[in-house]
């Protein structure tokens, strides 16, 4: 694709959570592909819920302008089984949507929800829907798996390949996923205070 020429600007949405606060924090930058960050959005998941797609969303549209090229996810299934669907992404913005991994994906999902949810057949549709992930391997070794929609997973791989400034996370979605974990740390600090935090 020809934008992935330029210095294109993404919308990426990484997310931190720990099991026992209830809760998952998506935080999302629109960021050139540098990692030039312009701007920033914050939601709050359910952790097992079914909200991922629609917080995501969220920040997706309250990240968008003309100038946005593609929306980078960091994962698809997130927040204990909850999920973040790119391709309803993809129709409700008309943006290439792109989901990436960077370990092997491993364990079976399926078993898992069995498991844990009484809705898990629901579940199990919604998630299946997803598709498998396409493998592709960076010039010096690390491997990212690639879910794509609205553009070729091959696309998506070098959109990847050429956001990458530190380690095999581009850039965008390395910044998102810092910010986020800095939300939730931020939050897990103060919650509970009655008193006005002062920054």
């Amino acid at each position: 694709m020809r934008w992935l020429q330029k210095n294109f600007k993404v919308i990426a949405i990484a997310e931190s959570f720990k099991l026992e606060d209830g809760f998952a924090v998506y935080a999302g930058v629109l960021a050139r592909r540098d990692g030039l960050v312009e701007k920033a959005a914050y939601e709050l998941a359910t952790l097992g819920g079914t909200d991922g797609t629609e917080k995501a969303l969220r920040i997706a549209r309250a990240l968008n302008r003309p100038d946005v090229h593609m929306v980078m996810l960091g994962g698809c299934i997130v927040s204990y089984y909850n999920w973040i669907d790119g391709e309803t992404i993809w129709r409700e913005l008309g943006l290439p949507t792109a989901c990436y991994l960077f370990e092997k994906p491993e364990g079976d999902v399926r078993a898992a929800l069995e498991k844990l949810f009484p809705d898990w057949r629901e579940r199990w549709e919604n998630i299946s829907r997803l598709g498998p992930s396409v493998e592709f391997a960076y010039p010096d070794g690390p491997k990212v798996y690639v879910r794509s929609w609205g553009l070729d997973p091959r696309d998506a791989y070098r959109a990847a390949l050429l956001s990458r400034r530190y380690g095999k996370i581009p850039e965008p979605l390395r910044i998102a996923k810092t910010i986020a974990e800095a939300a939730r740390v931020f939050l897990e600090k103060y919650r509970g205070k009655t008193t006005p935090v002062i920054l």
